[in-house]
């Protein structure tokens, strides 16, 4: 595009950051006059108007850019089909910027609320070819994430960020249960808030005592239908409330001593042949001022689509102003000598292929690029406005906390109705992936350890390097990141689809700008290890506890006894977890068995969830956590009176055992299910892995298996003594006698 005669959306874009710098220092003292004549003189002319001078007429009206709010562009169910210029502006406001005696009072339930999407009044399109039909966009909201920390699991939220009204329609329902219910119309009317634009309303059954006394369900659609029950429906409305924030601005402008522009940071996107996935993919992301920062590349493994798809990003990016590097990975080359029958055969395996895919991505950034970080992501993903803001706000944490190595935009447990703190980060042992950045600290130990066959996919081995060396990820509670695409090697059921569409998705404008340190987020010194686990410990201390048989029993489809509304403790032990996993809002309703049963998003065991139907927040402790976070009566530990075994290849636990005159105990062995402890007890020349199977932990000495010298461990499998495998050696624990037998 030539510079000189046209200027792209996004060149607008990154002016108009450029400019709000400028605005903010001389407007400290909101003399409008001053900042007007600044901006003109000392903006326009002598910067702008040297290389652009068609804009000097446009910006010469920069103070209507700064009276005016954002506008909300239209939504489309197909990703593919936005026009991702338009994604991020701001929401439309109408009337005058409320001061603060005009504000709405805020309640946990408003500031955990996200707003609604509107089709009405779409973003006029920046033009470039006149600029004197140059449509200024809005000023910029208050941030909605803040500096001040609060609440017993901490959260920079601010408020208030939205105000909804319902509309009370008689003899209708609405279609598509969302959630779980029925209950009261009131506790139904803030579920369905906190459901935020997955949710369009309630309707409630007929009831002779009145509306109050009703049992109501939360529902999907907006669409009144004609019932034949006689019942009632509120249809939800909901829109963004800007607040003035002229009192807060030294708060929130305070310096994040863990931000980082990430200028010249890499972003990688691996793509196989989808080209439609490809465009919205890259479309979201360039649509993103703040991706001019970065590198922008695509890493491509399908030489059948090479030409299509390079062809597909060079288009996209050049409609965005951007240059986009185009990587190529070849196919793993088999060796006869070195690699077994099974494991050539699991290179020909779509997990295989992406394996090897992800690790050509990673060498060629950070070995042969050198990037210090870069970011990762895969072709059917979109982003929400504020991707780059949270690795922006948080990549200095990395640096200062060596227990931290990645930043991820997924929470796999971020569903809808649980997950609706977009403020709130956490801490996780497990490796989420889907839009993460990684540093090349990180991975020049970790590549020491890749395995030739990670048999069950790149990124499960990746959760256990991540626990070998007692690594973790920051993630937000509602992910940035989501899966626009119905097929795929993750999403291959209905079942799968529905959990997908689940997931609780942000959608609030990135408050930051090219030109300035990135302090979306807040304060986020609480995630420092130090910190997090001092809070962490006196929550679970001081909350109180309910067990997994009350919270079942708090479930079912009728209303109960109303808990106190405070954050509460659930101890349980792994084997429980598929139970209460949809109790506690750690899976939606009719979706079990859509994605493997592990402990996902946990933090050492714990898990942040939800009491669905009276929405009060928990936490979820494993009661054999590592870090013992329980107290004393509660929490489990590897029983003294049991010793760690290496059996004999082919043997069962309750064998390997019985020859010491000894017997074996399940319980026992979830706590021999670690990395470290196999690598005490057999060689795992070929490093640690994930595996499903009955008899894990294991030592696999076959020559002839794909896992040959690995040491297996599992995130779902159950444990038992009673299995056995004729390619493996078992770890077991055996109860301590006087007199042993040697093996």
């Amino acid at each position: 595009m030539n510079r000189n005669t046209s200027v792209s959306t996004i060149s607008h874009r990154r002016l108009l950051g450029s400019t709000r710098s400028l605005l903010a220092l001389c407007c400290k003292n909101r003399i409008r006059a001053l900042c007007s004549l600044y901006v003109h003189e000392c903006f326009i002319q002598d910067c702008l108007g040297k290389q652009y001078p068609q804009l000097q007429c446009a910006f010469c009206r920069v103070e209507g850019y700064f009276r005016q709010l954002w506008r909300q562009p239209p939504f489309d169910e197909e990703f593919s089909d936005i026009d991702f210029s338009r994604l991020y502006d701001r929401p439309e406001h109408s009337g005058p910027v409320p001061g603060p005696s005009q504000q709405h009072s805020s309640t946990g339930k408003d500031l955990e609320a996200m707003t609604e999407r509107t089709t009405k009044a779409p973003t006029p399109e920046l033009r470039s070819t006149d600029a004197t039909e140059f449509v200024p966009p809005a000023s910029r909201a208050c941030p909605i994430c803040g500096n001040k920390l609060q609440g017993p699991m901490p959260t920079s939220l601010r408020g208030p960020t939205q105000s909804c009204t319902w509309k009370e329609l008689q003899d209708v329902f609405l279609s598509d249960l969302v959630g779980t219910g029925p209950s009261r119309l009131s506790d139904m009317k803030d579920f369905c808030i906190e459901f935020g634009p997955s949710c369009g309303g309630v309707t409630c059954s007929f009831s002779p005592r009145g509306i109050e006394e009703a049992m109501c369900t939360a529902r999907a659609s907006h669409a009144p239908k004609k019932s034949p029950t006689k019942e009632v429906s509120f249809v939800k409305e909901c829109k963004l409330e800007a607040s003035n924030c002229d009192e807060e601005t030294a708060e929130w402008k305070a310096p994040n001593p863990f931000a980082k522009d990430l200028h010249g940071t890499a972003i990688v996107i691996l793509a196989h042949n989808r080209e439609n996935e490809l465009r919205s993919c890259l479309g979201s992301l360039l649509a993103m001022p703040e991706a001019s920062l970065f590198r922008l590349h695509v890493s491509l493994d399908d030489p059948a689509a090479f030409t299509m798809m390079e062809g597909c990003a060079k288009r996209v990016a050049a409609a965005h102003n951007m240059d986009v590097e185009i990587w190529k990975a070849s196919a793993r080359v088999a060796d006869p000598e070195v690699h077994n029958q099974e494991v050539i055969k699991w290179f020909g395996m779509n997990t295989g292929k992406i394996a090897h895919h992800y690790w050509v991505a990673f060498e060629r950034a950070f070995m042969d690029k050198k990037f210090e970080a870069a970011v990762f992501v895969e072709e059917d993903l979109v982003f929400s406005p504020d991707f780059l803001a949270l690795f922006r706000s948080t990549a200095g944490l990395l640096e200062q906390d060596p227990s931290l190595w990645c930043i991820s935009g997924w929470n796999d447990f971020g569903f809808k109705g649980t997950a609706s703190d977009p403020c709130r980060l956490l801490r996780t042992t497990y490796f989420p992936g889907l839009g993460f950045l990684l540093t090349r600290k990180a991975w020049l130990q970790i590549r020491e350890e890749w395995p030739i066959a990670p048999t069950m996919g790149w990124d499960y081995w990746m959760r256990v390097a991540f626990r070998t060396f007692d690594k973790e990820c920051i993630i937000p509670e509602v992910s940035r990141t989501h899966h626009a695409a119905a097929k795929g090697s993750s999403v291959t059921s209905a079942k799968q689809l529905r959990l997908f569409e689940a997931m609780a998705f942000a959608d609030i404008p990135s408050s930051c700008v090219v030109a300035e340190p990135c302090n979306h987020f807040g304060n986020v010194s609480y995630l420092l290890s130090q910190e997090y686990e001092a809070w962490l410990r006196e929550t679970i201390a001081d909350a109180p506890k309910i067990s997994v048989v009350e919270l079942k029993q708090k479930v079912p489809h009728k209303v109960g006894t109303q808990m106190p509304s405070l954050l509460h403790v659930v101890p349980f032990l792994r084997e429980e977890f598929n139970g209460l996993a949809e109790a506690a809002g750690l899976l939606p309703r009719n979706t079990k068995g859509s994605i493997p049963a592990d402990l996902r998003s946990e933090h050492y065991g714990v898990m942040a969830g939800k009491l669905v139907n009276q929405r009060i927040p928990l936490l979820l402790v494993d009661k054999r956590s590592s870090r013992g976070y329980l107290h004393r009566e509660d929490q489990l530990r590897l029983d003294p009176g049991y010793e760690v075994v290496a059996g004999a290849r082919g043997l069962s636990c309750d064998e390997v055992c019985k020859l010491r005159g000894s017997s074996c105990d399940k319980m026992q062995l979830f706590f021999l299910n670690d990395c470290n402890l196999l690598r005490k007890h057999f060689p795992c020349e070929a490093g640690c892995a994930h595996q499903v199977g009955k008899e894990l932990p294991v030592y696999v000495p076959d020559e002839f298996q794909p896992t040959y010298r690995q040491c297996l461990l599992t995130f779902i499998s159950p444990m038992n003594c009673e299995a056995k495998h004729s390619s493996t050696s078992r770890l077991c624990a055996c109860r301590l006698i006087r007199t042993t037998t040697t093996l």
